[in-house]
């Protein structure tokens, strides 16, 4: 436990060390480290629709269950909501080079079955906690501890006889990254997950399911085209693994326009193949494209 408050705190140090603290402020507005474009799971206030095979086969964290339909949902559309974002919360130190800055992190991400009468809630993944961001020069990055928990929608449960299982998780996040001036950011790292959910399901411990760590890599980058204009365009590639899908890959792009300013609104194309980013299903393989209307603050 001591290495949780240890790497947070060499955060702070390294920033500190390469500029004096210039004061401390409350609920600051300014951020030192830009949210990846591609994140399926990026903090962002969203709503699109997403064309998914999700519900193509059944992966074998739960028992079979029954999906009504099963030929028509092999490719379906679905609605699929997020609301949350990052939250400065106290301004560490500051320089002409970047910062750092405490932050607050809160999210959740929700689909729904919209070809049905019904309107079936699929389910949600919540993630809930905080951490500091810092920037110096070119380089970037965050430290964080998160709060994962995901649930199986009421209305899925009750038309399918679907089993809930008890995914979540307690982790912590860091993530470094370095801007390549005038092509793209690149970053790179992971998450130790130190308290896992996964170990309670009998049914996944008989399938040698172990979780104890994730490591992500990507690249983005957001330009003005035209000098002067708030009108930004978007584009980003994400690559995720965990121990908890035996390393099998995951892999996000982003595609987007919209207006940039210290906050963002804009409209994105995103395409995901790899396990199912909806941690109810994190073994059942899934692709998806949709379009979505997202802000950021």
């Amino acid at each position: 436990m001591k290495a949780l408050h240890v790497l947070p705190i060499a955060f702070v140090a390294l920033a500190a060390c390469a500029a004096p603290v210039s004061g401390q402020r409350l609920l600051p507005e300014v951020r030192h480290f830009r949210t990846p474009v591609a994140d399926p799971h990026a903090a962002r206030m969203a709503v699109g629709l997403q064309r998914t095979n999700l519900l193509a086969t059944q992966g074998p964290e739960r028992p079979p269950y029954i999906l009504p339909g099963a030929d028509d949902a092999a490719s379906e559309i679905v609605a699929a909501v997020g609301i949350g974002g990052i939250f400065p919360l106290l301004e560490v130190s500051r320089s002409p080079r970047g910062g750092v800055t405490i932050y607050a992190d809160g999210r959740v991400f929700s689909r729904f079955r919209i070809e049905l009468e019904s309107r079936d809630d699929m389910g949600q993944d919540w993630f809930v906690g905080g951490g500091a961001e810092m920037r110096s020069g070119a380089w970037s990055g965050r430290a964080a501890i998160i709060h994962r928990s995901s649930h199986l929608g009421d209305e899925f449960v009750e038309m399918t006889g679907a089993e809930r299982i008890e995914f979540g998780s307690e982790q912590l996040d860091l993530l470094a990254a370095y801007d390549v001036a005038g092509i793209a950011r690149v970053y790179g790292g992971g998450s130790w997950i130190f308290r896992s959910y996964l170990g309670w399901e009998p049914r996944l411990v008989s399938l040698g399911v172990r979780d104890r760590a994730l490591l992500q890599l990507g690249a983005d980058r957001v330009w003005n085209p035209w000098s002067g204009s708030p009108v930004a365009v978007y584009a980003g590639a994400d690559v995720q693994t965990a121990e908890r899908t035996d390393w099998d890959t995951g892999i996000s792009a982003a595609l987007g326009i919209g207006v940039q300013q210290r906050r963002s609104l804009r409209l994105m194309l995103r395409f995901y193949d790899g396990p199912s980013t909806m941690g109810e299903f994190f073994l059942t393989p899934e692709r998806f494209y949709s379009l979505e209307l997202m802000a950021e603050f």
